[in-house]
């Protein structure tokens, strides 16, 4: 195997000081630590974050709920065509998922619809609304999409469909003209919590239609929202913590035959699930047919009752996913080579080549983003006259804002502050490109001079594996967003024995001894030499992994260096 080029080194970003903290006087340092990481410093603090009260907020608070509402019971009662236009991501393929099960458990004919990542993109076409309306839909209802969309609902309008528009993308100047817009972020919204997802949106718009239908709840709705809530990496607090903890716990035994299907391709049915196998293992492959081919694949298989064709639209995921891995590992050698091979490193990161591909711009990016610490613009070919960019934000640079500024120079675009999209044609690509290099200049200062990794405690090995530190970690699960998997920092562990394994020698295994405790430790896709050293610092996180039957904990190595 080629060794890969070598990345910047990242500077350590060291726990907080524990010193003067209002805690329990009982909780080990690096419990401590870890707390007052991500801002909980007294014992209040913590008892809110574990036990908040007042959850769930109800729907009817949401902006538009309330004219959504009659709208689409009219059409339960009048058993009229709606078509739920989704977004072709988890989100808004979960959220999808999620308005098609209600409104068809309520007798409305439901037509759902995902757009293809690349012939059309993101949010309505005129195109698109014509074929709906042809199929005899006179209500679209989007999902993820639609508050960018001014023409297309407009026309959709006209060509005798009414539309409600769910969303959590930022509003534009001038919102669409439609029966209601429900969306946390509208201006006079009231709702406690702006940060949900477009699935999480959905979920709250079918809870509250349900409710005024006289209809019970449909608890199992709530596995879709975290899917989506978890793999479109919104913040994990508030509502969106409460919709992850009681979604897992209705997807570990969940009915739907295609889940049931997919975890057991990821060897996780019957198992208590966490949001890292949501984030590492089943969002991947959902996404992995919007990546490839088209995203419908995704929408069948959470849709289907029968157990044989979940099977077959699981295997199908696989397949895309392990395509999408090789593409994906091809294309970011080649754009992490050219930014290692250049002088400096830009303000932000503007690439394309044609080993790219529109599905797989946000890896790239997003790849780019981590590594250099810059916000990056991957960008592919659509087709002879265009090019689609995905970007990604490793930090506090407002991607749609700047975005934004190149609307005059733009196809269509959208998204938020950490990830968006747009596309653009070919003889304009290089004024868009100056553009948002001359914004990212005036905004360097939001970013550190070198990549840097952030830990949230440090100790010996059995500290850092004690039962206590761990059961504190069950209790503030889920991690993501705002409340991210612990990274801890162990000093002056002995390297008992090193080696290369998998099938080509591309993950460092280490054996390593610290505080009387002696674990695993593994550096995945890390190939090249050991360089022999006998104590090393180490930066891991904990990870599980399964040896004949039998769970074992080590250590998932995120960096390394020789003690001192």
């Amino acid at each position: 195997m080629t060794t890969p080029p070598a990345l910047p080194p990242k500077r350590w970003l060291l726990p907080p000081p524990t010193a003067g903290h209002r805690l329990p006087a009982d909780l080990p340092s690096p419990a401590v630590q870890l707390l007052l990481s991500r801002n909980i410093g007294d014992a209040k603090a913590l008892e809110r974050f574990l036990n908040p009260t007042g959850l769930p907020h109800s729907a009817h608070l949401l902006a538009g709920v309330a004219d959504a509402l009659p709208r689409l019971a009219a059409a339960v009662r009048n058993g009229e065509t709606v078509a739920v236009f989704g977004d072709f991501d988890v989100d808004g393929i979960s959220g999808t998922a999620i308005l098609t099960e209600t409104l068809t458990r309520l007798g409305a004919r439901v037509i759902p619809y995902l757009p293809h990542p690349v012939a059309e993109g993101h949010g309505m076409t005129p195109e698109a609304v014509g074929r709906l309306v042809a199929q005899g839909a006179t209500l679209i209802l989007t999902v993820d999409c639609g508050i960018s969309n001014a023409v297309e609902v407009a026309h959709a309008q006209r060509s005798g469909a009414d539309v409600i528009i769910t969303d959590h993308h930022t509003p534009p100047a001038e919102s669409p003209d439609a029966i209601a817009i429900v969306n946390p972020r509208m201006p006079g919204n009231v709702y406690p919590f702006p940060e949900l997802c477009g699935a999480g949106i959905a979920y709250k718009l079918a809870t509250a239609l349900l409710d005024y239908l006289g209809e019970p709840p449909d608890l199992s709705l709530q596995e879709l929202a975290a899917l989506g809530t978890i793999a479109d990496l919104v913040p994990l607090r508030d509502e969106n913590r409460y919709l992850v903890q009681q979604g897992l716990a209705t997807l570990s035994h969940t009915r739907r035959p295609g889940l049931r299907a997919l975890l057991r391709r990821v060897n996780l049915d019957g198992r208590s699930l966490r949001a890292e196998d949501v984030g590492f293992r089943i969002a991947p492959r959902l996404n992995a047919s919007g990546r490839m081919e088209h995203p419908e694949t995704s929408l069948d298989l959470l849709l289907t009752h029968d157990s044989q064709e979940a099977d077959r639209l699981a295997s199908q995921l696989e397949q895309y996913n392990t395509q999408r891995r090789d593409l994906t590992a091809h294309a970011s050698e080649i754009a992490v080579s050219r930014i290692l091979d250049a002088d400096q490193v830009p303000a932000i990161i503007i690439t394309h080549d044609d080993a790219y591909t529109p599905g797989i711009n946000g890896l790239i990016a997003g790849r780019l983003a981590e590594t250099f610490n810059r916000p990056a613009v991957a960008l592919a070919r659509a087709d002879a006259d265009h090019l689609v960019a995905s970007a990604r934000s490793p930090g506090d640079f407002n991607l749609i804002a700047a975005i934004s500024q190149c609307h005059d120079l733009l196809v269509r675009y959208g998204g938020h502050q950490a990830a968006a999209g747009f596309t653009v044609h070919n003889d304009l690509f290089a004024q868009v490109s100056q553009r948002l290099t001359d914004i990212a200049k005036a905004h360097l200062g939001l970013f550190e001079p070198e990549p840097t990794l952030q830990i949230h405690a440090e100790g010996t090995l059995d500290e850092l594996l004690s039962p206590e530190l761990s059961r504190l970690c069950a209790q503030l699960e889920p991690f993501g967003k705002d409340n991210p998997t612990p990274v801890y920092l162990t000093r002056r562990a002995r390297v008992l024995n090193a080696g290369y394994v998998g099938a080509q020698g591309q993950h460092l295994k280490l054996h390593v001894s610290s505080g009387g405790r002696t674990v695993d430790a593994l550096r995945w896709n890390h190939p090249g030499n050991w360089p022999g050293y006998d104590t090393v610092d180490l930066v891991f996180q904990l990870a599980e992994d399964s040896y004949r039957g039998e769970r074992r904990t080590y250590l998932r190595i995120e960096d390394l260096r020789p003690a001192v």
